[in-house]
């Protein structure tokens, strides 16, 4: 039978392993945050070019310029 000692070490190992899983899985959300962030930033900058480049087609298309011969 384990001793009372032996019983409160591992009670203490558990609590330190289980904080540094606490810290890692913090961590991971803030870098998950983070990305996704990202990720939005990026997707509205793609929007904006896309519709700069639809505009820019339309533009072309209304002044009949839409081939172009070399």
């Amino acid at each position: 039978m384990k001793t009372q000692l032996e019983n409160l070490q591992r009670h203490l190992r558990i609590g330190d392993v289980i904080s540094t899983l606490m810290a890692q899985s913090t961590k991971l959300i803030e870098i998950v945050n983070a990305n996704q962030k990202e990720v939005n930033r990026l997707k509205k900058e793609s929007d904006q070019l896309q519709t700069h480049m639809d505009n820019a087609t339309d533009q072309i298309a209304s002044l009949g310029l839409t081939t172009l011969s070399y």
